[in-house]
């Protein structure tokens, strides 16, 4: 399949994980027609899990919760343009008292639902049932930093070892209602605690044990990870986390990431519309192009696909970012959402990726 001009091998673990959705070859064909596969839906930013980095913490926030007719209107727009999946966010959408009614709504009118959750609501059984149930055909994405309780105690607020266990129980939960592991995301957000082997320990059992797919993100500062500087890993860290996650995660592939583990296929296919309304092209991008308190979806991605959809990085011009001439560019364009809290553009140079910061 062509994308861009290159012939992409959608069988590439690269391309079928980094895709996420297990429909690989659809993802890839709208991202080559720039539209907008999945909606990521930021529910609430109510979360058990406590992250210390959360680039969109409650305790800020203006709206804990997107109100369900808000979230019933987006849907009917969605559908219009024919977008296939809806992501659930949050914070962890598993918290909201309604969450089930909304996922088996937007089932009803076609969508595949995925789940990303921080995973300590699935250690309840009917939690986990629920989620399978809803999720046929999607995924579901926990988020598990480090096994290591000492690690997770510095990362996150609470009880470390009483988080970690909900979690990898809410992971048996899972399967034991007949979610694949193939469907289960490990999302885990690099911060430099985890630097060296830790990451690398974290990493291999989830995948290579449990058979699941690994999202390695940055931590971006943004929200609480603003009061965090020295956590943010150095160059060097990235790189070796990276090429640890290449060799564990994606081994015989001839393609490789930058620091998000996501590819260019699943974020230049996706919008996300946030707790307070606002359309963006990421949830972990605060800054929205229209609010659906003022204008459908559909409009406001008609009216701004070119920034939504990063059209900047698919038809580049001389001064274009150094990321669509990478050795790279034809699974990965680097993180927007790092360019764009660290250069203030959308479609600038990842400045965490080695290989941006090298010119290569």
């Amino acid at each position: 399949m062509d994308a861009g001009g290159w012939n992409v091998d959608t069988a590439d673990t690269a391309i079928t994980r980094g895709c996420l959705h297990p429909a690989t070859g659809e993802v890839v064909r709208y991202f080559e027609e720039e539209r907008v596969y999945s909606l990521q839906i930021e529910s609430t930013l109510a979360c058990p899990q406590g992250c210390r980095y959360c680039y969109a913490p409650a305790d800020a926030a203006r709206v804990q919760e997107l109100a369900r007719d808000d979230i019933a209107a987006v849907l009917a727009s969605a559908a219009t343009m024919d977008v296939k999946a809806v992501d659930w966010l949050g914070g962890d959408p598993l918290v909201r008292e309604d969450w089930y009614d909304l996922a088996l709504h937007a089932r009803d009118l076609g969508f595949v639902n995925n789940i990303w959750s921080s995973g300590i609501p699935l250690a309840d059984p009917k939690v986990a049932e629920q989620a399978v149930a809803a999720t046929e055909g999607g995924f579901i994405s926990v988020h598990l930093d480090t096994l290591d309780p000492v690690v997770y105690a510095r990362l996150h607020d609470g009880d470390a070892g009483a988080k970690i266990r909900a979690i990898c129980r809410g992971i048996e939960n899972l399967q034991a209602f007949g979610k694949p592991a193939s469907e289960l995301v490990n999302c885990i957000t690099f911060t430099r605690p985890l630097a060296g082997s830790d990451l690398a320990r974290t990493m291999r059992y989830f995948c290579e044990e449990v058979g699941m797919t690994i999202c390695l993100t940055q931590m971006c500062t943004v929200g609480k990870a603003c009061r965090r500087p020295e956590w943010v890993p150095t160059l060097e860290e990235i790189r070796d986390a990276c090429q640890a996650r290449d060799a564990i995660c994606y081994p015989g592939s001839s393609y490789s990431f930058g620091p998000m583990d996501v590819n260019k296929f699943y974020c230049g296919s996706v919008v996300c519309v946030t707790v307070d309304g606002d359309v963006t092209p990421c949830s972990v991008i605060r800054e929205g192009f229209g609010n659906i308190r003022d204008q459908p979806l559909h409009k406001i991605v008609e009216d701004h696909r070119s920034e939504l959809l990063f059209s900047g990085m698919r038809q580049p011009a001389l001064n274009s970012s150094s990321c669509t001439r990478c050795e790279q560019s034809t699974v990965c364009w680097g993180c927007r959402a790092m360019a764009y809290y660290e250069t203030g553009d959308l479609c600038g140079p990842d400045p965490k990726c080695w290989r941006a910061a090298s010119g290569r």
